[in-house]
């Protein structure tokens, strides 16, 4: 297991975090036949590619999981579906993030959700690979992501 440590200094004190990639689960995966596909015109004009991401905070655990997914459609018809839980384990969460429940409000001490995010469209994008390779969409990996505007249409929800 792969342990990763990182040092932050905020407002002149030091917080450690070690975190780790616990697990990978597989939530959903569709693709439509490649009979029905053959016939459609597949480009990189009518390909339609969406992403998606969600961040799940598990406190009692010492958890983030990330879920991230992508759908590819051509001329408004899901042709793959593919959705995929990272889990990250965090040696103490509270050097993370602190929860303010009267505000609904998530206090970050460290910016480490990007790297979570990261990790998993890089996984996503293996694991779409090894799904995809000896179909009509092999020709189509998961493209290039712009993280900071996928960042932003993260949503975060906390686990009891």
């Amino acid at each position: 297991m792969l342990r990763i440590c990182i040092k932050k200094e905020y407002m002149n004190t030091e917080t450690n975090i070690l975190f780790s990639l616990e697990s990978i689960e597989e939530i959903l995966y569709s693709i439509s036949s490649c009979d029905s596909m053959a016939h459609t015109c597949i480009n990189r004009e009518t390909l339609r590619v969406q992403f998606m991401t969600q961040t799940f905070l598990n406190i009692k655990n010492n958890q983030v999981k990330v879920k991230v997914g992508t759908k590819y459609d051509i001329q408004e018809v899901s042709v793959l579906n593919l959705e995929l839980l990272f889990v990250f384990g965090i040696n103490n969460i509270d050097n993370l993030v602190s929860v303010d429940r009267d505000n609904m409000k998530l206090n970050f001490k460290a910016d480490l959700i990007p790297t979570f995010i990261n990790v998993a469209i890089g996984g996503m994008r293996g694991v779409l690979y090894e799904k995809v390779k000896s179909t009509i969409l092999e020709a189509y990996p998961l493209p290039l992501i712009d993280l900071q505007e996928l960042i932003k249409q993260n949503t975060f929800h906390v686990e009891e």
